[in-house]
């Protein structure tokens, strides 16, 4: 019987992941995405973010840093909670009568 004639290990590079390409140096890693940058928000938010300032305005109370982060977490709701928002600031507190 004749020797067995070693034969070269078979490639098939299509069957790899490229993970496991880059690891075996075959391949160069894959780039990295540039970051998207965020959706911008519904344009309604800004007109209620202004709705809201503007009833915080009426009612004499003046916005440090904090509450405009208060303001625009807030506009983000649906304009009709907005809006209750803004009648609630803006509703004047019956004076005690005791």
């Amino acid at each position: 019987m004749p020797d067995p004639i070693p034969l070269s290990p078979r490639r098939d590079d299509t069957a790899a992941d490229v993970g496991s390409l880059v690891r075996l140096g075959r391949e160069e890693p894959p780039p990295v995405p540039a970051p998207t940058a965020p959706a911008p928000g519904p344009p309604g938010d800004d007109a209620d973010a202004a709705t809201l300032k503007a009833a915080l305005l009426d009612a004499g109370i003046t916005t440090t840093a904090e509450d405009q982060a208060a303001v625009q977490a807030l506009a983000r709701l649906d304009t009709t909670t907005v809006e209750a928002v803004a009648r609630w600031v803006k509703t004047k507190k019956k004076p005690d009568t005791k």
